[in-house]
């Protein structure tokens, strides 16, 4: 079974990973990106620098190297790509390529945090209200990018003066209160049919611009269990990152979907879910197996881009 990864950039671990899961088997592990010096590329079977989302040229790369490499499975890791893998669906199948992504109305909702909130909202799963930056009652206000085309935005605003001052256009945006509770990041593996098998939970204890830096694995089924059913709603599959904040009440708010690995995933993969070997088991059809689910590691930690994974004193 050969495996294309795209997006690798730094994602060391994770090109690792497969690699370890797919070497029993004689597969490769092929990368691609658009800086052809990015990190990850070192540590890759096959390496191809693609051109960027979104071209007319990137669609033919890609498909070209699918051909080259006999690929049998995508896993894409970055928002920008996957709506365009999505289009190619039909040209991946007759590959025999297997793309682990929903469908284009689920991939869309996730990747507009507006889209999002009105998901949760209508299926009754809990999220932080919106605000109106146009009422100055509404601040201070936290402000996101509601995708990231629009950058990775995420920032307190103190006053509506502060708001007309960044001149951010609303349409762009979703406004919400600012929330002190603790951030988590819950790793989530679905069988090929859209039906949960697995979470993880990490509490995200230091973020840089919105990403999780360090993370430790805790244990708490009831954010585990909302997030594997708000998964299921939106016909996921394989590997997803959902974020959301947890008061020390124990009350949940959702903050968004990935439908993909996130930056501090393979703490999870290292800590019991083992994501790519389940994968790979999916494809092969040995869904038995890859529906065994094994004991997780909490108080397991590890940095952002780290190759250490360590254990706090007394974890089990």
């Amino acid at each position: 079974m050969n495996i294309l990864i795209t997006s690798i950039s730094a994602k060391v671990q994770l090109v690792q990973a497969f690699k370890d899961a797919v070497r029993p088997l004689g597969g490769l592990i092929v990368g691609t990106d658009m800086d052809e010096k990015c990190c990850a590329s070192h540590f890759v079977d096959a390496f191809v620098t693609l051109p960027p989302d979104g071209s007319d040229a990137f669609a033919s790369k890609l498909l070209e190297t699918c051909r080259r490499y006999h690929i049998d499975l995508i896993i894409p890791t970055r928002d920008g790509e996957l709506l365009q893998l999505e289009g190619l669906r039909r040209e991946l199948t007759a590959l025999d390529v297997v793309l682990p992504l929903p469908d284009r109305n689920s991939l869309s909702t996730c990747l507009d945090k507006r889209q999002f909130h009105e998901f949760c909202t209508k299926n009754g799963f809990p999220v932080l209200p919106t605000l109106n930056p146009e009422d100055k009652n509404s601040f201070p206000l936290f402000v996101r990018a509601i995708n990231t085309a629009s950058g990775k935005v995420a920032y307190e605003v103190p006053d509506l003066k502060v708001w007309e001052m960044l001149g951010l256009d609303r349409t762009h945006y979703i406004c919400q209160p600012i929330c002190t509770d603790n951030e988590f990041s819950v790793d989530v593996l679905m069988d090929m049919a859209g039906k949960p098998l697995q979470a993880v939970a990490r509490h995200r204890q230091r973020l840089v611009n919105g990403e999780s830096w360090r993370s430790e694995i805790v244990s708490n089924p009831a954010l585990e269990t909302m997030v594997m059913d708000i998964c299921e709603k939106l016909g996921l599959r394989a590997h997803n990152l959902v974020q959301a904040f947890v008061g020390s009440d124990g009350q949940i708010h959702l903050i968004e979907v990935n439908p993909r690995f996130g930056g501090c995933s393979n703490l999870s993969v290292a800590g019991g879910l083992d994501s790519p070997k389940r994968i790979i088991q999916m494809v092969q059809g040995l869904d038995d197996e890859a529906r065994t689910n094994q004991p997780i590691k909490a108080g397991l930690q590890s940095n952002r881009y780290s190759l250490d994974i360590f254990s706090m004193p007394g974890s089990s």
